[in-house]
């Protein structure tokens, strides 16, 4: 029976048994027998700086604030750093290498977000747990919602790009007591890091965060509808004036701008501090389509007068200028051996120039504002 014994034992080695009597026997001397105390830093001399590592992993984007400029994230931090006040051997208590202690009764630096939007308040929570080996190194990953100050610089809305900052500090404690130094990757992205609807995260370096919004929401129901009235307007030069339909159509075009504004006035950047290029090409836009309503109704009155009544003089050369040569009309002007211009006809010769006329400034702005939404990709 003994050779047995002996060749389980040769196989397998000693078995150390570790019990909950050895975890409390730790607990005891390592609270209780020493007298740990959590306000006092855990460096046997005193005169030299603690160092602390800190890395942030970032969770999730859960929004961004224009007006407040600030943004809300959720991740955890680690946080590790030696306690010279918490080792032990584990042979003298079953072989023990680590145990988990509440995050309130060990000592742990003030970590805060110094750039933060909220009041300063520990991070964490009772329930979390610190991990300690036997080392005494101290792993403490406290889980928060954070809400941090960013300067939102929204000149390129929808296509916007922001660098936020996170500014992790030790608050009451200053660099000769305890030294920070933080991930060299900078932000972690957690592997199950989820996504928000509107931003989406190109990289981080040291604590920076760059996102970008993601535009496809603001180009289908800002701009596509802004584009479709524009050029909707326009075309309305193609109307004869003469037939009362004209008026209709611009008035109700402006009329949708109206209503157009009212419902997407909440969803844009609500900020004096930089107008976003695409509500100065929406203002452009809609001085444009206010424009046409005041020629409109110009034309309108020019209609009625009579065909006796004399042309303006610059309308009487631009209608001359489009009028076809096989087109004459049935009276001669009375001083010169020409046809008259009738105002109908001014009239129509001045709606192909200003439908011209405004579409190219249509074309332009168009151009111009995307072309300096591209400058931020440069």
């Amino acid at each position: 029976m003994l050779p047995g014994v002996l060749q389980l034992l040769f196989l397998f080695g000693s078995v150390i048994s570790q019990s909950n009597i050895n975890v409390q026997k730790l607990y005891t001397f390592l609270f209780t027998t020493h007298n740990y105390n959590t306000l006092i830093r855990p460096s046997r001399n005193q005169s030299v700086p603690l160092s602390v590592h800190v890395i942030f992993t970032l969770y999730g984007i859960s929004g961004v604030d224009e007006i407040e400029q600030k943004l809300i994230a959720t991740g955890w931090l680690d946080v590790e750093w030696t306690d010279e006040l918490l080792s032990w051997t584990p042979s003298s208590f079953g072989g023990l290498k680590y145990i988990y202690y509440p995050q309130g009764k060990v000592w742990k630096p003030d970590i805060s977000l110094q750039n933060g939007f909220s009041k300063l308040e520990e991070l964490g929570s009772k329930f979390i747990s610190v991990f300690i080996d036997l080392n005494g190194l101290v792993n403490w990953r406290p889980f928060q919602v954070f809400e941090s100050k960013c300067d939102i610089d929204s000149t390129y809305f929808p296509f916007d790009r922001q660098t936020c900052h996170l500014d992790f500090v030790a608050w009451s404690l200053s660099n000769a007591d305890v030294h920070i130094t933080k991930g060299g990757k900078g932000i972690q992205l957690a592997k199950d890091l989820q996504r928000h609807g509107e931003w989406k995260i190109l990289s981080s370096s040291a604590m920076n965060l760059v996102i970008q919004r993601k535009p496809l929401y603001a180009i289908i129901n800002y701009i596509m509808p802004i584009l479709l009235l524009s050029i909707l307007d326009i075309f309305t030069f193609k109307i004869p004036v003469d037939t009362g339909e004209r008026m209709g159509c611009v008035i109700t075009v402006w009329l949708a701008y109206a209503v157009f504004l009212t419902i997407i006035s909440d969803s844009l950047p609500q900020t004096s501090e930089s107008i976003p290029n695409v509500s100065i090409y929406i203002m452009i836009q809609i001085f444009i389509a206010t424009v046409i309503v005041i020629i409109s109704a110009i034309e309108s009155g020019f209609t009625h007068l009579s065909d006796d009544a004399s042309v303006y003089y610059l309308l009487n050369k631009l209608a001359k200028k489009f009028r076809k040569p096989s087109i004459q009309s049935e009276s001669k002007c009375w001083d010169r051996a020409e046809t008259c211009v009738t105002w109908k006809e001014a009239i129509s010769a001045l709606d192909k120039c200003l439908f011209w006329v405004c579409l190219t400034i249509f074309v332009l702005s168009t151009l111009i504002t995307l072309l300096i939404a591209s400058l931020q990709f440069i």
